[in-house]
């Protein structure tokens, strides 16, 4: 015979399936009417029955009340638990059932709920068996590749240095950020472009390299620094290549809540803990 725990993790162990199952149910078409713990049921003969989990909702204007039976016992559950739990559900009218536990259900139970239309689910935290045959883990290996200019040369073009007179000397003094434009095209252009533009331009790798060089063609445009329009013909780059690795691991069991396995359909749903669900056939292998 089953044993169940104490009283504290029984309560615990209800308060699981209620959050769980309103995963369900908020992934569900119903309209919503309640989900509690702990309350209480009167039926047709006048006893009161405590319910675990009650969950009312609505569909297609049709309203349905639900009592889960939450048994958070340490081996399959037997055919008088589920029996037990069949004398709630014939004296309290219109109320289905689902029957909760860790383990599993003895052949009897299974029998017995299913002729007499006891939904027995299987609910707890995954353990490594649920994931036989489906992606548990998945490793993501990225290089982050960052070039860094360390010499911009802009190619002042001939027709303006013919134009200054001998051992004339221009002297520039500028302040840029990374991402202000400083190469213009032509008027009417929308060619431009910043630091952070032209590195991400530069050709590279896949490896850590220094001192590579660069040249880029820019016919008809300027550079402007300094309060100088000075027109170019290109830009000459040098810059190093730093390349960083990145693993980052998604791992399933870090991410799921709860598994809810029909005990006779072998239907599993896998719900995580920002509260999706995800739905699997398997064949069933409970305990008999």
């Amino acid at each position: 015979m089953a044993n169940s725990t104490n009283v504290a993790k029984g309560t615990e162990y209800e308060q699981f399936v209620q959050a769980v199952y309103q995963a369900v149910i908020n992934s569900e078409d119903v309209e919503n009417i309640t989900v509690q713990h702990n309350t209480k049921l009167t039926g047709k003969s006048g006893c009161e029955h405590q319910i675990d989990v009650y969950w009312e909702f609505r569909v297609a204007g049709q309203t349905y009340k639900t009592a889960i039976e939450c048994k958070a016992f340490n081996e399959t559950v037997s055919i008088g638990r589920v029996r037990d739990f069949y004398g709630v559900l014939v004296d309290v009218p219109g109320l289905s059932g689902i029957f909760a536990t860790l383990v599993g259900y003895q052949s009897g139970a299974k029998r017995y709920a299913d002729h007499y239309g006891i939904t027995l689910k299987e609910l707890r935290a995954p353990n490594e068996t649920d994931w036989k045959g489906r992606v548990k883990t998945i490793v993501i290996t990225y290089h982050v590749i960052v070039p860094e200019i360390t010499k911009f040369t802009p190619q002042i073009s001939k027709s303006f240095l013919d134009t200054l007179k001998p051992n004339e000397e221009i002297r520039i003094e500028a302040a840029t950020t990374t991402h202000e434009k400083i190469i213009f095209g032509p008027p009417g252009s929308l060619s431009s472009y910043s630091l952070e533009d032209f590195r991400q331009l530069l050709p590279h790798g896949r490896e850590n390299e220094n001192g590579l060089t660069h040249q880029m063609l820019l016919p008809h445009h300027v550079y402007k620094a300094g309060g100088w329009e000075l027109p170019i013909d290109g830009v000459d780059f040098t810059y190093d290549v730093n390349v960083e690795k990145e693993t980052t691991t998604l791992d399933g069991a870090a991410l799921a809540k709860a598994i809810i396995r029909d005990a006779v359909s072998g239907e599993l749903k896998f719900i995580d803990k920002a509260g999706n669900v995800k739905s699997y056939s398997q064949a069933s292998n409970s305990g008999e």
